[in-house]
């Protein structure tokens, strides 16, 4: 596909927060952005008129893309192009192709090269933070030993096993062995502290990794096998300069999908929720996909509450990656 040199915006009052998102994203690529604002949405005959004379002022091919907007206002740009003999485009993520409606109608496969940054920047988001660099080689072995032998669901048991008897601020505690199984111990040592699966070591830098961040590190590896280009641990601010964690996030076919992760027993059901929800509002509504992935079963207010915003739940023991890919 091609990238244009030039983008005219026709934005409401209603829509023109998103259109002051979108021209920042435009200009950071060295793309001339004109505006048209405070148009009536639903004033056919005057949206139409103002097309028109937009159209006429162009000396290059202008293409109109009808993907986004309201549909009076899509119908009116439409038919003037039409009228014109102009292309048309609009742009199906969900079949990952661009549709073109005039001169003459064929589909070709929609190639963008569009970052994570670009989508949250886009939404009016700014990324400060991402951990993706914390990832050490040894976390993906150790998956991969899990995986191999089977012992995810009871690793997992094990750091469930291990907070609830243990806590995390005991410093005096040294040893824990999975007393089931044997299989897992950790240690704490003066050198460090050290996770065997059997005979496999594994050196812990991170005290956050069996609290909890395994899960994400794991969804991230699961992301990486496949293909993907996933980010862990984003901190993104918007323009009230409010800070939220994204927990892993990750584009496939041009939507961004968010993850939250939580391992152990969901305690606090308000503060899950309203995770949910801010998670959700990033999403970017259509076309953003959200997930919730946890160890432990959710209870039925929570399960309900996040049907309600349509972030889909899915438990680690039963998780199908190609449900979470395909949302």
């Amino acid at each position: 596909m091609f990238k244009p040199k030039n983008v005219i915006l026709f934005a409401t009052p209603e829509e023109k927060k998103c259109a002051d998102n979108l021209e920042k994203l435009f200009r950071a690529k060295k793309i001339i952005t004109i505006r048209k604002d405070g148009l009536d949405a639903y004033d056919y005959i005057g949206f139409k008129n103002i097309v028109k004379q937009e159209l006429l002022k162009q000396k290059n091919m202008t293409i109109l893309n009808v993907t986004a907007g309201t549909k009076l206002m899509a119908l009116a740009a439409y038919e003037v192009f039409k009228e014109k003999k102009k292309p048309i485009i609009y742009c199906n993520t969900e079949r990952n192709q661009i549709i073109h409606l005039s001169p003459y109608i064929y589909t070709e496969p929609l190639k963008l090269e569009l970052t994570i940054e670009d989508y949250l920047k886009s939404h009016g988001y700014k990324v400060v933070q991402t951990g993706s660099q914390t990832v050490r080689r040894e976390y993906f072995e150790l998956f991969e030993i899990l995986e191999s032998k089977n012992l995810l669901k009871k690793f997992s048991n094990y750091l469930d096993f291990y907070r609830r008897n243990q806590g995390w601020q005991n410093k005096a505690f040294k040893t824990y062995v999975d007393k089931k199984d044997k299989i897992f111990t950790f240690q704490r040592t003066t050198t460090g502290n050290f996770l065997y699966v059997n005979d496999y070591k594994i050196k812990l830098e991170d005290d956050e990794f069996l609290k909890g961040k395994w899960l994400e590190y794991f969804t991230y590896y699961l992301l990486i096998k496949k293909g993907l280009n996933p980010e862990l641990g984003v901190k993104i601010t918007y323009e009230n300069n409010v800070e939220n964690e994204i927990d892993v996030i990750f584009l496939k076919n041009h939507q961004l999908h968010l993850i939250s992760c939580k391992s152990g027993k969901q305690s606090d059901v308000n503060k899950s929720i309203y995770e949910i929800e801010t998670l959700r509002n990033i999403a970017g509504g259509t076309y953003g996909k959200a997930f919730l992935l946890t160890t432990n079963p959710l209870n039925l207010k929570i399960k309900q509450r996040a049907e309600a915003l349509h972030v889909k739940t899915l438990t680690f023991e039963n998780l199908n990656i190609k449900e979470l890919i395909d949302g």
